[in-house]
C-alpha cells in the first residue's frame, strides 16, 4: 500500500476512535476523571511493555542514535524560536513558559507509538526505531529540559536541589527502565524456542497491544473544544512552530544525513505529532499558564489532523 494512503488511513482510524470516546464521554458512559487512570496504565504498563518487547528482540545498532539526535536538535531549535517570539511579543513569564512548552515537545511516546503501530503493524524493527526516537529523543528531553522550562517561567519558586531532583525523576521511571533493559537484552541471544521465554513475550504482547486503545481513550476523555479567540495569535504561533517548523527542521536534517526511507518516515511522523500532554502537568505543577497550555495542546492536536497528512505529502 502507498505510504501516504497508509498514513491517512491510520490517522483517520485513530481520530475516529478518539471522537467515539468523546461521544461516549458526552453521554456519560465515560468520565473525564478516567483520563488520569488511562494515562497511568499507559506509562506504567503498556508503553514500557511495548518498548521492552521491541528493543529486546532487535539487534542494537549504534547508527540508530542519529534518530534521537535529529529529534533533540529540532526540539531545541523550536524552543529557541518560541523563546525569541515570546520576548518580541513581551508575553508574561507564565505565558512564555506555556508557548515554549507547547511549541517544543512532541507527543511521540503517547500518540506517536499509536500512529506508527497503525501504519507499520507489529514490525519489531520499526517499533524499536520509534523507541529510540521517542524515549531518547523526546522523553529524556521533556523530563529534564521541559521541567526546567516550566520551573524557570512558572510562578512557583524552587531551589536548585529541587530543580535537579525533579529533572532526574525520569531516569528511574518504568519507561526509562524498560528502555535500558530492552537495549541490554538486545545483546543477549535468548532461546526463542524456550517455553518460559515464549510465555514471557506472549505476556508482553498481550499488555502492549492495549497501548493504542488506551491512548485514544485517554485523549478522547480529556479532549475539549475550548474558546480559542482570546489567545488566537499565540495558538497560531504554537501550531506553526510545533506542527510545521519542527517537521521541516527534521526533514532537513534527515536529508542531510541521508536517512534510509524508514528512518525518514518515522522521524517525520514523530515530529509532526501534536504537543505532549505532559506539558500541561508541568505547567500546572510549577505555575506556568496552565489554561493556555491546555488550549495549545488541544489546538495542536486538532490541527495535527491536517498537518500530519500535509507534512507527509509535502516532504515525500
Amino acid at each position: 500500500m502507498d505510504f501516504n494512503v497508509s498514513v491517512i488511513e491510520s490517522v483517520g482510524m485513530l481520530i475516529l476512535l478518539i471522537l467515539l470516546t468523546t461521544v461516549l464521554r458526552k453521554f456519560g458512559a465515560l468520565k473525564e476523571d478516567y483520563g488520569g487512570i488511562f494515562a497511568k496504565i499507559v506509562t506504567l504498563y503498556t508503553l514500557p511493555a511495548l518498548i521492552f518487547e521491541s528493543l529486546s528482540q532487535t539487534q542494537f545498532d549504534a547508527e540508530k542514535l542519529w534518530l534521537p539526535v535529529v529529534m533533540i536538535i529540532s526540539q531545541l531549535a523550536c524552543a529557541l524560536i518560541a523563546l525569541g517570539i515570546s520576548n518580541l511579543l513581551k508575553l508574561s513569564r507564565p505565558k512564555k513558559g506555556a508557548l515554549i512548552l507547547a511549541s517544543t515537545f512532541t507527543s511521540s511516546g503517547f500518540l506517536g507509538y499509536a500512529v506508527i503501530k497503525e501504519i507499520y503493524g507489529q514490525d519489531l524493527n520499526t517499533l524499536s526505531d520509534a523507541a529510540y526516537v521517542s524515549e531518547l529523543g523526546v522523553a529524556t528531553l521533556i523530563f529534564t529540559l521541559g521541567v526546567l522550562i516550566a520551573i524557570e517561567f512558572g510562578t512557583k519558586t524552587n531551589s536548585r536541589k529541587e530543580k535537579l531532583k525533579e529533572s532526574l525523576k525520569f531516569f528511574y521511571s518504568p519507561i526509562f527502565i524498560a528502555l535500558i533493559l530492552g537495549i541490554a537484552f538486545s545483546f543477549v541471544d535468548l532461546p526463542k524456542d524456550n517455553y518460559l521465554v515464549q510465555t514471557f513475550y506472549k505476556l508482553l504482547r498481550l499488555v502492549s497491544v492495549a497501548n493504542t486503545l488506551l491512548v485514544t481513550l485517554t485523549i478522547g476523555v480529556l479532549l475539549k473544544f475550548k474558546d480559542l479567540s482570546k489567545v488566537l495569535p499565540i495558538v497560531l504561533l504554537a501550531c506553526i512552530i510545533k506542527l510545521i517548523v519542527q517537521p521541516i527542521l527534521t526533514h532537513w536534517q534527515a536529508e542531510w544525513l541521508s536517512f534510509p526511507d524508514l528512518w525518514y518516515q518515522i522521524v517525520i511522523i514523530e515530529s509532526a505529532m501534536p504537543t505532549a500532554a505532559l506539558t500541561a502537568v508541568f505547567s500546572k505543577k510549577y505555575g506556568c499558564d496552565t489554561e493556555l497550555t491546555t488550549i495549545l495542546i488541544f489546538a495542536t492536536f486538532i490541527s495535527s489532523i491536517f498537518t500530519i497528512i500535509m507534512m507527509v505529502f509535502l516532504l515525500g
